[in-house]
């Protein structure tokens, strides 16, 4: 774990006397991006379409939800058949299904985003390290 270190410290160094603005831009980067800050960035890109697509669904899903659970809790209480129940509760669990899909799709979103920064970060470094001993 040193190494990696005494290399950070040795990158930054480098990076201070060469390129001031490619150093705050991996500063950046080793920071790290909390939830919201992944979530606000998967609004802009090339696969932005997928992110409002994902929230576009999801709220026509939670619109059908609540009108299911309206149509299930008004036939529980008018003492129907219990196939006016069951299909309402079927609607009910058919857009708690496809809310988990909504759900898992967008996270592997967030988590591709992730992963492409740290390529990023990943690539700078081996930059650096190519730029270091090219020099020497």
């Amino acid at each position: 774990m040193k190494n990696l270190d005494s290399l950070d410290q040795k990158i930054r160094a480098t990076l201070a006397e060469h390129d001031s603005k490619l150093q705050k831009e991996i500063e950046v980067i080793d920071r790290g991006e909390g939830y919201f800050d992944l979530l606000k960035a998967s609004f802009h890109g090339r696969q932005a379409w997928v992110t409002y697509y994902l929230y576009i669904l999801g709220l026509a899903t939670l619109a059908l939800f609540i009108y299911c659970l309206t149509g299930y809790l008004a036939s529980e209480s008018v003492d129907s058949s219990l196939n006016s129940s069951l299909d309402w509760a079927l609607g009910l669990i058919a857009c708690m299904f496809v809310f988990t899909l909504i759900k898992i799709i967008a996270f592997e979103q967030l988590l591709k985003f992730e992963m492409l920064r740290e390529l990023k970060r990943i690539e700078f470094r081996l930059m650096l390290e190519n730029k270091n001993t090219g020099d020497a």
